[in-house]
C-alpha cells in the first residue's frame, strides 16, 4: 500500500518518551490548549471506553489500566503526528520568506538520521464503544 510516510519511527519514539517524561495528564492539558475540539472528543471517547469496560464485568483496576493504555495510545498518535507535521513544515519552509518571519523554522532540520539517538490477548476492535451495546448503558 502506498504511503506518504509522514510519521517515522523517530516521531513515535519521541512522542512515547515525551509522554513518559511528562505524564498523560499534562499532555492532555496541553492538547486541550492546542486542540480543544480534538481533546474534548478524545476525553469523551475515553470515558465511554472506561464505562464500557466496567459494564463488561471486569475489575475496576483492570478497566482503569486498560483505559489508561488506550489514552496513552491516542496521545502518542496525536503527538507523533504533530511532531511529523512540524518537521515537514520546517523542511518545506527552510529558506523561504516564511522561515525568515519565524526564526524557529530556520536552523538545522529536524529530520535527522533515524539511526542517531534523539535528544529529546484481547482484540482491540472490541474496545470500540460503537460496536455492540451502547457504552452509556450497562443493559
Amino acid at each position: 500500500m502506498a504511503s506518504d510516510q509522514v510519521v517515522v519511527a523517530q516521531d513515535v519514539l519521541r512522542a512515547v518518551m515525551e509522554l513518559r517524561r511528562l505524564g498523560n495528564q499534562p499532555a492532555l492539558e496541553e492538547l486541550e490548549k492546542l486542540e480543544p475540539d480534538l481533546s474534548e472528543f478524545l476525553l469523551e471517547e475515553l470515558t465511554g471506553i472506561h464505562h464500557y469496560l466496567l459494564c463488561l464485568g471486569g475489575r475496576a483496576s483492570r478497566a482503569r489500566r486498560l483505559s489508561r493504555r488506550v489514552e496513552t495510545l491516542a496521545l502518542v498518535m496525536v503527538h507523533a503526528l504533530r511532531h511529523a507535521h512540524l518537521r515537514l513544515w520546517r523542511d518545506q519552509a527552510a529558506g523561504t520568506p516564511l522561515a525568515r518571519l519565524n526564526s524557529s523554522i530556520e536552523g538545522p532540520s529536524t529530520s535527522a538520521d533515524p539511526s542517531e539517538p534523539r535528544e529529546e490477548g484481547d482484540d482491540p476492535n472490541e474496545l470500540r464503544p460503537r460496536d455492540g451495546p451502547d457504552p452509556d448503558s450497562c443493559g
